[in-house]
């Protein structure tokens, strides 16, 4: 049976949506920068269907702030900048704009950092001096982003204090294991689903995480990364950013949860 989701009603639908990603369709190439697309994914008796047409709220209806509009232009720059290369000429996270801003609050020198899919977030916590953990599933990016993060540009001390590596994943969720529990001040969680699920990583990396430490998820209103959010929010309250971001002219949504026991 083909269902039409409300993402309002999301708890009765994310069956499914947890270990094997949505199906997202374009009808038209342009639409990705509008954020126009339709959603599909299916359990074991249903299918559902969730369409994006109009892109001024979030996918789960929320409105920016008026204030945020004033982002268009550089959701605009950046767009047109990264079409001449992957590395921006002042790295930011590709995250709504206001979410950088309370990142930027809460990030501090020698904090401890993992996040999933590296980029120019990747260069941006390297500047705040974070001792950062970067997990990467293509090959073509960690090769360009690797070549940038060299002694020319970086201190020795700022290169000790960073690993970079390219995982998807079963071997993903071994390098999690492996890891110091509450030995995490901030998760990052941005990566491509099909390669390292954003809800199970998040999942997996939460007991990493110190007491006071942030859990930030980006697209949070994007049914894949549903099953995540809802993890969290029954843990802790979320704080949600709804906004304009890098790379598209379409409103989306960033997560933050802090660990506070």
């Amino acid at each position: 049976m083909q269902i039409s989701v409300n993402s309002k009603n999301k708890k009765q639908f994310v069956k499914g949506l947890k270990n094997a990603p949505a199906k997202t369709y374009y009808k038209y190439g342009f639409d990705k920068l509008f954020g126009r697309y339709r959603v599909t994914w299916k359990d074991d008796i249903n299918e559902y269907t969730v369409k994006s047409l109009s892109r001024i709220s979030d996918f789960d209806g929320y409105l920016p702030k008026i204030s945020s509009f004033k982002d268009i232009i550089l959701a605009i720059s950046t767009y047109l900048e990264s079409r001449k290369g992957f590395i921006l000429r002042k790295p930011i996270p590709f995250i709504v704009f206001d979410a950088i801003k309370k990142l930027d609050t809460i990030i501090s020198p020698k904090d401890k950092v993992l996040e999933f899919g590296s980029g120019n977030s990747t260069l941006w916590f390297l500047k705040k001096q974070c001792r950062i953990t970067s997990i990467e599933h293509s090959l073509t990016w960690y090769k360009v982003l690797n070549d940038h993060i060299n002694p020319l540009r970086y201190d020795e001390d700022t290169l000790d204090h960073f690993s970079y590596i390219i995982s998807e994943n079963k071997n993903t969720w071994k390098l999690i294991e492996e890891m110091d529990d509450e030995s995490l001040d901030l998760v990052l969680v941005d990566g491509a689903n099909e390669f390292n699920n954003r809800n199970e990583c998040i999942e997996r990396s939460f007991s990493k995480l110190k007491k006071g430490g942030w859990m930030v998820l980006d697209n949070s209103d994007h049914p894949n990364n549903w099953p995540g959010g809802l993890y969290m929010d029954s843990k802790y309250e979320r704080i949600r950013f709804t906004g304009f971001a890098a790379m598209g002219l379409y409103v989306s949504q960033t997560s933050f949860w802090q660990k506070i026991d």
